[in-house]
């Protein structure tokens, strides 16, 4: 990976034509050829990248970087790479004190102060793993309303596959926040989101090693607090976004966080659970409750996400 400097996408452009000793009109033939889209792609839009006149999408810039064999998320997330299509994070930061003031459900934990920001992540070789693995399993049941029946001895079984990615955020002594994430096949993550394999039939056989290429299932997650938000989704999204080994993220949203989180970063949905009459259970979906409601999130449209940029750049 070349460690360059660019002030902008037009920098960058401009740069790396030159070093791939392209023309305006060759790299615009390339790149017509490398992605749909850049489809009509015209050497006088790729003069008007270089001037500034113009920029981008953001998915393209994805591409281009990509195309010229560089890490998007490592420039695009750089605070000194100027962006224009940012917007502020005014809206994203009031959806989460919302969620996370109200509703211990969905999100707030109902014990922690909310003026202490501290807290540890631990990991899954941590002592404490075992008893973590019995809450998340009470909380899992709970959240379902006892639809879905989870053990400690399932999770730590998934857990100890070593691509199984697992944090446990602690506040005070407290379960604050936990993320357990598997590396599985593409076709492994439609079984699930469609709901033709149940969570809790995962087995260690059907899990990837960190070096075959496949997508993340986000298993399990709970966010407790404004304590530990920033490092959660920066552990969650960085996770996808830095390995190109991992092509997409699926998520079953079983609250109204998980699922508004996947919304504002783009997320597709792929299937919704039975409908649900209880105010407050399960997940909100165009005006009724469900179940769940799985979404797939693709690493490149994360690559291009306002949102995650924002959040990345924001806390560097």
């Amino acid at each position: 990976m070349r460690t360059d400097r660019f002030v902008d996408i037009a920098d960058y452009i401009m740069q790396r034509r030159a070093e791939a000793g392209l023309s305006q009109e060759g790299l615009a033939t390339a790149l017509i050829n490398y992605d749909p889209l850049f489809a009509e792609l015209d050497p006088l839009t790729i003069s008007r990248w270089e001037r500034a006149k113009v920029s981008p999408n953001l998915r393209r810039q994805v591409a281009l970087m990509e195309f010229f064999n560089d890490q998007p998320h490592q420039l695009l997330c750089d605070p000194d790479f100027n962006l224009k299509q940012l917007p502020s994070l005014d809206a994203f930061n009031k959806f989460v004190d919302q969620q996370l003031n109200y509703n211990h459900v969905m999100g707030a934990h109902p014990y922690i102060p909310t003026d202490d920001i501290r807290f540890d992540r631990l990991c899954k070789k941590a002592d404490e793993a075992p008893k973590m693995y019995e809450l998340i399993a009470n909380y899992h049941t709970n959240l379902s309303r006892g639809r879905e029946n989870w053990t400690a001895e399932f999770l730590a079984e998934l857990a100890k596959v070593s691509s199984t990615q697992v944090a446990f955020y602690m506040v005070g002594g407290l379960l604050a926040g936990h993320i357990i994430m598997l590396k599985i096949s593409d076709h492994t993550l439609e079984q699930l989101l469609k709901g033709t394999l149940r969570d809790d039939q995962i087995k260690p056989a059907n899990l990837l090693s960190q070096e075959q290429t496949g997508s993340l299932y986000l298993l399990s997650t709970y966010l407790g607090g404004r304590h530990v938000s920033d490092d959660f989704i920066a552990q969650l999204l960085l996770t996808l976004a830095e390995d190109p080994k991992n092509s997409r993220l699926g998520l079953k949203a079983r609250s109204d966080i998980g699922l508004k989180l996947m919304e504002l970063l783009g997320g597709e949905v792929v299937q919704v659970g039975n409908e649900l009459t209880e105010r407050l259970d399960g997940a909100k979906y165009q005006g009724k409750r469900h179940s769940f409601v799985s979404f797939q999130l693709e690493r490149q449209a994360l690559l291009a996400s306002p949102l995650f940029l924002n959040l990345i750049r924001n806390n560097q």
